[in-house]
C-alpha cells in the first residue's frame, strides 16, 4: 500500500463537557474509498469535518500530503485539496445556482469596471453541472426553483469542479434519487481510480459494502474496528460491530 495521503492522529474534540471524539486514529490513502459507519453521535461527522476545516478539533493533528494540515474553513480546504458535501444543506437561498457554485471566487468574474459578468458565470457554472452529468441544470436557475436533492447536486458540482485530492461524502446518498445516486457513485469510482481518495458516510451498509475497499467502524467516538470491507463484514472482530451487523441498524 502507498504513503497515506492524509494522517490524522490523536485527534479529540469536546463541546464543553461532551467528548465527540477520543484520541481516534486515522488514515487515508490515494485511490481508495473509506468508509465510516457508527450509530448517530458516534463520531463520524466530526472526524470528517475536521479534515475539511469546518472545524477545529480540541487536540492532535493532521498531515495532508506529508505537509501540516490545520485548514482555516471549508473554503480553505477545498482550495488546497480536501472537500466535503455535507449532510445537511449546503447552498444559500435566493440566489442562483451559478452564485452557488462561485460564491467565494466571484473576483474572477469582474471586469475592469467591477461589474460581475454573469453570462460568462452562468456559461461555467452550466458547465460544472454537465461536468458531473447534470444536464437539467444551468447556472442562472435560481436555487430555490430545485428541489433539495438537485441541489445536492449543486454542492457536489462545486466541490468537484476543483478536483479534489480527497472527496468527503457525509450522508449525502441518503438526500438523492436513484438517478443521483448513480451520478454520485460513478463519480466516486472515477475519482478513486485516478488515484484520489474517497472518505464515504452513509446509513445504507449495503452502499457501504457495494463501495468501499476499507471500512472503519466509530463507537462513541472512538474507532472499535477497521478493516478491508470483507473483513469487517465477514468476520466483525469487536462486539458493536457485531450487534451492528446482526441488527442492520440504520446508524
Amino acid at each position: 500500500m502507498s504513503e497515506p495521503i492524509l494522517e490524522m492522529k490523536n485527534i479529540s474534540k469536546n463541546f464543553g463537557s461532551v467528548i465527540a471524539l477520543k484520541n481516534v486514529d486515522l488514515e487515508v490513502y490515494p485511490g481508495e474509498i473509506r468508509g465510516l459507519i457508527g450509530e448517530n453521535g458516534s463520531g463520524k461527522s466530526t472526524i470528517s469535518s475536521i479534515a475539511a476545516g469546518m472545524q477545529k478539533a480540541t487536540s492532535g493533528r493532521m498531515t495532508f500530503k506529508k505537509q501540516s494540515w490545520e485548514p482555516a474553513s471549508m473554503i480553505d480546504a477545498l482550495q488546497n485539496g480536501i472537500g466535503m458535501v455535507v449532510q445537511e444543506s449546503g447552498t444559500i437561498s435566493g440566489v442562483t445556482v451559478a452564485e452557488n457554485i462561485f460564491l467565494a471566487e466571484l473576483s474572477q468574474f469582474r471586469n475592469k469596471l467591477g461589474m460581475i459578468n454573469k453570462k460568462a458565470m452562468n456559461q461555467k457554472a452550466t458547465e460544472a453541472m454537465r461536468a458531473i452529468g447534470v444536464e437539467h441544470v444551468i447556472g442562472d436557475m435560481p436555487i430555490d426553483s430545485l428541489d433539495f436533492q438537485t441541489r445536492k447536486l449543486v454542492e457536489i458540482a462545486k466541490v468537484m469542479l476543483k478536483n479534489p485530492d480527497i472527496l468527503v461524502i457525509d450522508e449525502t446518498s441518503t438526500a438523492l434519487s436513484q438517478d443521483g445516486r448513480e451520478i454520485m457513485y460513478s463519480l466516486i469510482r472515477k475519482l478513486r481510480d485516478s488515484g484520489k481518495a474517497i472518505i464515504f458516510i452513509s446509513h445504507d451498509l449495503d452502499v457501504i459494502r457495494a463501495v468501499c475497499q476499507r471500512v472503519a467502524v466509530m463507537h462513541q467516538g472512538k474507532i472499535v474496528e477497521m478493516g478491508t470491507a470483507e473483513e469487517v463484514f465477514g468476520n466483525p472482530q469487536h462486539d458493536y460491530t457485531k450487534k451492528l451487523l446482526s441488527a442492520r441498524m440504520m446508524i
